[in-house]
């Protein structure tokens, strides 16, 4: 059974038939209506990133998250023609990507954008996020020098917001937002800025709760989007961040009869944060969706929000010593 956006019908495929269950939106400062399930596709490459894409679809998600640094763009707007082709509604699915961070001097806002459009095939996206607050020298996508160290820029974040404010007047995007911004940063686009800010993207499971984070927005009317919501995907689990295997999570899971997975994403949508689980199997998919069919305690919801340690995963260090850098103060 998949998410179905705001219809809130379910494809039981097993049984071939359509079963009524609740998918959630969000409601954004625009008016829009933002799906609380999406797919994520970071580290999603080439083929795969296409059949994970048509097998959301299929599931029936309605919300794709994806980013120029992702290089996969082509790949989705490949398997979002197939869709539209076969009858499905461009607004229907709610696409976002992200201005990358060497795209942020003014001029390079508007091609970025561009450019993500025409790879995508798409003539406007519903969010277009600014991937971090801090700038990196443009043209190249990476450019980290040998010590370990990105070549930075001294452009400041709200040059840039400006810009991509008048992809809004343009018609180009529906709603901008920002990504990896803590409270302070945020505090400056909502203060200085003509649009406010729809959503801001941050790393957030039971290990990074981002309690405080969630409590500003909520107060100034900007979506939180959780990103990496199960933890830490492949070796990064090493590192004593295997969110999934944590004994707590494990036994509100076997109480619910749903998985550690459902358990953290279902934590999230109850608190009105929207969820990008990356995922490349259709079952997996399925199962991030069934997360509407049950519902936490209190005591749970209390549990899992004590579970936080502060274990961010992503904290592009690359970026530690620009005055930009988000991360030395809490989220």
């Amino acid at each position: 059974m998949g998410c179905s956006g705001s219809k809130g019908e379910v494809n039981d495929t097993r049984r071939g038939t359509t079963t009524k269950m609740t998918c959630p939106v969000v409601k954004l400062s625009t008016g829009a209506s933002m799906p609380q399930v999406g797919l994520g596709t970071w580290q999603s490459k080439n083929n795969e990133c296409y059949e994970a894409v048509k097998a959301a679809l299929d599931a029936g998600y309605r919300h794709i998250d994806t980013a120029e640094l992702y290089q996969n763009e082509k790949e989705i707007g490949r398997a979002l023609k197939e869709k539209m082709d076969a009858g499905m509604k461009r607004e229907e699915v709610f696409v976002v990507s992200k201005l990358w961070n060497t795209r942020h001097h003014p001029d390079d806002v508007l091609p970025a954008c561009q450019k993500s459009l025409d790879d995508l095939g798409l003539e406007y996206l519903d969010l277009y996020l600014m991937h971090h607050p801090f700038p990196w020298v443009r043209d190249n996508l990476l450019p980290i020098n040998a010590d370990g160290k990105a070549e930075h820029s001294d452009v400041h974040f709200m040059d840039t917001w400006k810009e991509m404010e008048k992809l809004v007047d343009g018609g180009l995007v529906k709603a901008i937002g920002v990504s990896n911004f803590n409270i302070s940063q945020m505090e400056e686009v909502l203060t200085n800025g003509r649009i406010k800010p729809a959503v801001n993207q941050v790393e957030s499971h039971p290990y990074v709760t981002c309690n405080r984070m969630l409590e500003f927005c909520t107060e100034k009317g900007v979506v939180m989007t959780a990103y990496c919501p199960l933890g830490a995907p492949g070796d990064l689990a090493d590192h004593g961040l295997a969110v999934l295997e944590d004994p707590e999570l494990k036994k509100i899971a076997e109480k619910h009869g749903k998985t550690p997975a459902q358990v953290c994403l279902r934590w999230q949508v109850q608190r009105g944060v929207v969820v990008i689980p990356k995922s490349l199997r259709a079952a997996r998919m399925v199962e991030n969706s069934q997360i509407f069919d049950f519902e936490l305690s209190a005591g749970d919801v209390e549990i899992i929000n004590n579970l936080n340690r502060d274990g961010r995963v992503y904290k592009w260090e690359w970026s530690k010593d620009h005055p930009q850098w988000p991360f030395n103060e809490k989220f």
